[in-house]
């Protein structure tokens, strides 16, 4: 049925200004102070060995747990203090010296605090490989219109491997990293990208994550 134009607005009158300012905060509170990153943490438990929950497919993309991979970790061990029982691997071969995974994150509730410049973003990660191997690797986030198009970033350093902690048993280790900034104005998506790179020629390599995080902090209303 077609309203009449009268009776449209009437309709939405019925509707207080109070209730849609309420659910408009109650939609921008829901991306503050909490992990946006689905399955950051390699917990989601899958049947497809080549897909893993939230990341989808990609080439080298694999979740598995701690111990299960030889000369990683022994059985027992994990990749940090607050690491689950499961890991994210980026494995890649030949000619190939980056790979990348990626999720994007709707920011748009939160568009008044954001063009009012208010909102931090800080996006963090154990990441790592083999000790003293030639691959390392960065989380970044980047700040995108409606469009898509990149109004800025940030991202963390990538971390050296002769810096990874050496397990007890195992050849590999996993680091904290983080980084934090203001989200440009104008932003309505986030783009979150997990990098490993290698600048060597050996045609073997290897990035590890867990615990990628993505989180949203706004100044108090």
């Amino acid at each position: 049925m077609r309203l009449h134009p009268i009776a449209a607005v009437i309709v939405l009158g019925m509707i207080p200004a109070s209730a849609m300012g309420q659910a408009a905060k109650t939609a921008a509170a829901s991306l503050e102070n909490h992990n946006l990153i689905k399955n950051g943490t390699a917990e989601v438990p899958t049947d497809d060995s080549k897909k893993v929950p939230a990341w989808g497919q990609h080439d080298g993309l694999t979740e598995v747990e701690y111990g299960s991979a030889a000369s990683e970790w022994d059985w027992g061990l994990s990749g940090c203090g607050t690491c689950g029982q499961r890991y994210l691997r980026l494995a890649f071969e030949g000619d190939t010296h980056e790979l990348s995974v990626s999720q994007t994150v709707d920011v748009a509730a939160l568009a008044i605090e954001i063009d009012k410049k208010t909102v931090t973003a800080t996006v963090s990660a154990y990441l790592g490989g083999f000790k003293d191997s030639d691959t390392t690797g960065q989380v970044v986030a980047s700040f995108q219109d409606a469009s898509g198009s990149e109004l800025g970033k940030i991202e963390t350093p990538p971390y050296d491997t002769k810096q990874l902690p050496k397990r007890e048993k195992g050849s590999t280790g996993l680091t904290p990293c983080q980084a934090s900034g203001s989200v440009s104005a104008g932003t309505r998506k986030i783009a979150y990208t997990w990098k490993a790179n290698s600048t060597g020629t050996s045609g073997d390599y290897l990035g590890l994550g867990d615990n990628l995080s993505l989180v949203l902090a706004a100044a108090q209303r």
